[in-house]
């Protein structure tokens, strides 16, 4: 008997690319002096870093004659320069020289090729993605200052998912999932509120922790769709730092950074490691549902499903690329 051949139409295709910052690295994966052809919105860009320490990015074909600017490439002080005919160009695509040339153009000094703003906080490298080539709307997410306590950074986790990024986020608001995938031992409770490009989320349901089942607490701040921060409280205290970014239609990069207090004793660490541990045990269940399943554009809910249709109320506005900041509202 043949295996039935995988479904290649999952309905993402539906799905536009949204708008806004997403993680495309970690900072210490490009080094200064280092070129790195990345491939994210079903597109590509070439980021470097320069002497100055200083990340750029541009559109990966240089406008002269079309080579590929991360072929090759070298960074020369904070500039780029094409492997080809040796074209150099700083950050916001504007040509610094050609050697052959007795000058550059005033056109091509100004910018000739387009660039992709970028941030880097907490350790992450951020772009912002438009397909309009629109400016930033919102600036990215700061880690909170959550009692005045300082945060330790424990461990990063990161995954290739076979899915919408639209899907992962809203993961979060499928309530009835809790108990059937990840064991919660009843059902959540949870408020959902809209402030402008933010989400916020608190959901509170009984969890099995390592020191049995207790009443825990997830606060989620979304900031656009790349980025979320969520503060576990239970029989310790979590941070999650959560990019999430498209690489294409139906194909999603997930990235994890988790914190702990820094006052922690080494008994209340154990605690919190194995806390962390159970985060990632639930997103691994979650994977292969994700990597099989199709979209419902129309999906039949229920009472106790959570806030999903207003979930996707608001991330749609990601889609609308020419829409003003939204009013905030709560849901």
């Amino acid at each position: 008997m043949t295996e039935p051949s995988p479904i290649t139409d999952r309905g993402y295709e539906q799905l536009p690319i949204p708008f806004g910052w997403f993680a495309v690295a970690m900072s210490n994966e490009i080094m200064t002096g280092q070129v790195k052809t990345l491939h994210y919105f079903d597109t590509e860009l070439v980021m470097w870093r320069g002497v100055d320490g200083a990340l750029r990015a541009l559109d990966p074909y240089c406008p002269h004659l079309g080579a590929h600017l991360g072929v090759g490439g070298q960074v020369v002080g904070n500039d780029l320069r094409c492997p080809f005919h040796h074209w150099a160009f700083d950050g916001d695509g504007g040509v610094t020289e050609i050697p052959y040339s007795k000058l550059v153009p005033p056109k091509l000094k100004r910018s000739c090729q387009p660039s992709w703003p970028i941030e880097e906080s907490a350790g992450v490298i951020y772009v912002w993605y438009h397909p309009k080539r629109a400016e930033p709307k919102w600036e990215v997410a700061k880690l909170p200052d959550i009692g005045g306590r300082k945060w330790v950074e424990s461990e990063r986790h990161e995954w290739i998912l076979h899915v919408h990024a639209q899907e992962v986020t809203e993961n979060s608001q499928d309530h009835a999932h809790f108990l059937a995938v990840h064991g919660t031992k009843g059902p959540a409770s949870a408020e959902f509120k809209i402030e402008g490009w933010t989400r916020r989320n608190t959901v509170e349901a009984p969890m099995q922790t390592p020191r049995g089942v207790m009443q825990g607490k997830i606060d989620v701040t979304a900031t656009g769709p790349g980025q979320s921060i969520a503060h576990y409280t239970d029989v310790t205290e979590v941070l999650m730092s959560q990019q999430t970014t498209p690489i294409d239609h139906q194909s999603t990069h997930v990235r994890w950074q988790l914190y702990h207090p820094a006052d922690l004793s080494e008994g209340q660490l154990r605690v919190a490691k194995a806390r962390m541990r159970d985060f990632v045990k639930q997103i691994n269940q979650d994977v292969p549902i994700w990597n099989a399943k199709v979209y419902k554009p129309n999906p039949i809910l229920v009472e106790g499903d959570g806030p999903l249709l207003a979930y996707r109320q608001q991330y749609a506005r990601y889609y609308q690329f020419d829409e003003p900041a939204p009013l905030a509202k709560s849901a």
